[in-house]
């Protein structure tokens, strides 16, 4: 089960073409919408750090030969065999612990509050299913509620997201502890990786090294702690993979069956993920059931990943109206899957385009997986180029971790969110070899200056990732996404608001795309009409369209208007710089004044979306068109709410019929 490893020629050579790609601003030397600039002083902090750790381990191994307690072998092992996966005790403490930490995180650093308009669509759908319902009515303005990855169709109002995650954070938000479902299933995904590693590494110190790499790298903290789907889909996949190493010691239908489903669960959670995941398993099972004459059990596999499958079907159905197109594609347009094409909104995806995005991938990762002062994948890199050879499953985790790679260079969009998010599933594999460097140093020079350099070295890399690196990114993380962070029935109780219609302040902008929404405009269309057209030019064609003084389709209206996008500029005027300003435009009073109100303050209406209210109806402010929402609600009262600049609090205003 083993086969020879990276370091034959062709091995060596791809390795160091993938550590210069991802030690290399590839996205600087590309022409694109795209550039590293923290790369220069990311640069500088990685040499001093390799200087510091290299010289310092050097010096501290030289002195070791002399200095007793400064040095002795196999201290570090004999402590991290303690917790050793094979030991299950081991095993559920470090999950445990890993629990703990992860739901502090996202309380106390999140607010245990969704953050990026993905998170708030997947607890919308969580909110929707926990109902008893796939989608929702529809509202009969859309505009004043509609918002970025919720789909309008056939009167239906629903999340694109695949419902694999929803469902389970469902099962929370029916206690009011979704929060908290993110940060337990990412303890749960360390404990499979646990169950892995006792099959895929022979030393216990290895792996207990690689069990609490993979669990307390803050990457992996920080997004296992947050509403987004990466986490739930590496715990499938994790899940698969161990139960497929266990049918292989131990042959039979349940333990394929349950090993199926992880995998159909994995694909109704993050599709693109599972995949990547699926090709190089297919071909693993194939050959070993065509050595072992087991294709019972690759029956059951399929079997047990139908129940997912058929789940995802009736849920497209439902929604969409085919059971073969989901809700991404109904929302986004046939060009938004995999290849070169297209793209739904910003410049087509071509295989430059894709190369420096996984080029753009891995340098984050060298950043954002342990904070350290150096390059997070350098170690593992060195661990590959010096191993002898690799085992069976050290052959699979890299294959589905260069399939990975593959799709998301065929994939147009820029996935980033708290690191690297989409190449979230090489975290563990990374973690694996970085906790062999050791060992395999000691292999190759036995137990002289290399290894001990190399035991100091990761030590200080550690020391600073803890002391500096994780602090910091902890300050950070605690300040991002402000807006998004309210608890809208928190806020209202606050304000003593009751039985009202409270419209949200977004910015001109935001309420731009959603009258285009408003109009049949698809929302690729709208993102692009949005980045190519003066907002004023962009107001002032839709009241005309909107007051029926433009008769015909509204994209076929607005299209022309796109001539001058060469000369738009972000805008220089307002707070949101998304706005578009064409080069020496004057603008009208009506701009002006939609300018000025963005200057006032403005939020996000997203989060107010997910109020348990029933007594109030949080919905987008859009002005003059306010009125004709009020008439369908005689009996309430009215507000607006909007956050002033500078400010962590909230303004209510109170509007009089």
């Amino acid at each position: 089960m083993t086969g020879r490893g990276p370091g034959a020629l062709p091995g060596r050579i791809l390795l160091a073409l993938l550590v210069v790609a991802s030690l290399a601003p590839v996205a600087n030397w590309i022409p694109s919408e795209r550039s590293v600039p923290w790369y220069p002083e990311a640069v500088r902090q990685w040499a001093l750090g390799l200087v510091v750790l290299i010289g310092g381990g050097v010096v501290l191994a030289a002195a070791s030969r002399r200095v007793t307690g400064l040095w002795r072998s196999g201290a570090v092992a004999e402590g991290l065999a303690r917790f050793d996966p094979a030991d299950s005790r081991a095993l559920l403490l470090v999950v445990a612990l890993v629990g703990v930490v992860y739901l502090l995180v996202a309380r106390f650093v999140f607010d245990g509050r969704p953050l990026l308009i993905d998170e708030a669509v997947q607890l919308f759908q969580a909110r929707t299913y926990a109902s008893g319902r796939l989608w929702l009515p529809v509202d009969p303005d859309p505009a004043f509620r509609s918002t970025l990855n919720l789909v309008e169709q056939g009167g239906r109002w629903f999340g694109h997201f695949p419902p694999g995650w929803p469902v389970l954070l469902a099962l929370g938000d029916l206690v009011h502890l979704g929060w908290a479902v993110g940060p337990i299933v990412g303890a749960a995904t360390v404990g499979m990786w646990g169950l892995v590693l006792v099959r895929a590494e022979s030393r216990p110190s290895v792996r207990a090294g690689a069990l609490l790499l993979f669990g307390l790298a803050p990457f992996p903290m920080f997004l296992a702690s947050s509403h987004m789907n990466h986490g739930p889909v590496l715990f499938w996949l994790l899940a698969a993979l161990a139960g497929w190493l266990a049918l292989r010691e131990r042959p039979g239908a349940g333990r394929a069956v349950a090993t199926g489903f992880a995998l159909g669960m994995a694909g109704i959670t993050r599709p693109a993920d599972a995949v990547a995941f699926a090709i190089p398993a297919a071909v693993w099972a194939a050959l070993w059931a065509r050595d072992t004459g087991r294709i019972r059990d690759l029956g059951a596999i399929v079997a047990g990943a139908v129940l997912p499958v058929a789940f995802l079907l009736v849920v497209n159905q439902a929604t969409t109206g085919s059971i073969w197109q989901s809700g991404y594609e109904l929302l986004w347009g046939s060009n938004v899957g995999l290849g070169f094409h297209a793209a739904p909104y910003g410049p087509p995806h071509t295989p430059v385009r894709g190369l420096e995005l996984v080029s753009l991938y891995l340098l984050r990762l060298n950043r954002f997986l342990f904070e350290a002062p150096v390059p997070g994948l350098v170690a593992g890199g060195l661990a590959l180029l010096l191993a002898p050879r690799l085992g069976a499953v050290d052959r699979f985790l890299l294959a589905a971790a260069g399939t990975l790679l593959l799709v998301y260079f065929a994939y147009w969009h820029d996935g980033f969110f708290l690191g690297p998010r989409f190449v979230y599933p090489l975290v563990p594999v990374v973690a694996l070899w970085t906790a062999r460097l050791p060992g395999l140093v000691r292999d190759r020079w036995g137990d002289g200056l290399a290894y001990r350099t190399t035991g100091f070295a990761m030590a200080g890399a550690v020391a600073g990732a803890v002391a500096i690196g994780i602090p910091a990114r902890l300050g950070a993380n605690s300040a991002i996404q402000m807006a998004m962070r309210v608890d809208p029935d928190r806020e209202a109780e606050a304000a003593g608001v009751r039985d009202a219609v409270v419209f949200v302040r977004e910015s001109w902008g935001a309420q731009l795309l959603a009258r285009m929404w408003s109009l049949g405009v698809s929302k690729p269309a709208a993102e692009r009409f949005y980045r190519n057209i003066d907002s004023c030019v962009l107001d002032r064609a839709l009241l005309a369209i909107e007051r029926g003084e433009r008769p015909g389709p509204a994209a076929a209206q607005l299209e022309p208007l796109q001539a001058d996008s060469a000369r738009l500029v972000r805008s220089p005027f307002s707070p949101d710089t998304s706005e578009r300003v064409l080069n020496g435009a004057k603008y009208e009073r009506r701009c002006v004044d939609r300018i000025n109100e963005d200057r006032a303050g403005f939020t996000i209406l997203a989060p107010w979306l997910l109020s348990r209210r029933t007594d109030i109806l949080f919905v987008r402010d859009l002005a003059e068109r306010n009125a004709s929402l009020l008439a369908r609600y005689p009996g309430r009262q009215a507000f607006r709410v909007s956050q002033p600049p500078d400010s962590v609090g909230f303004r209510w205003e109170r509007i009089e019929r």
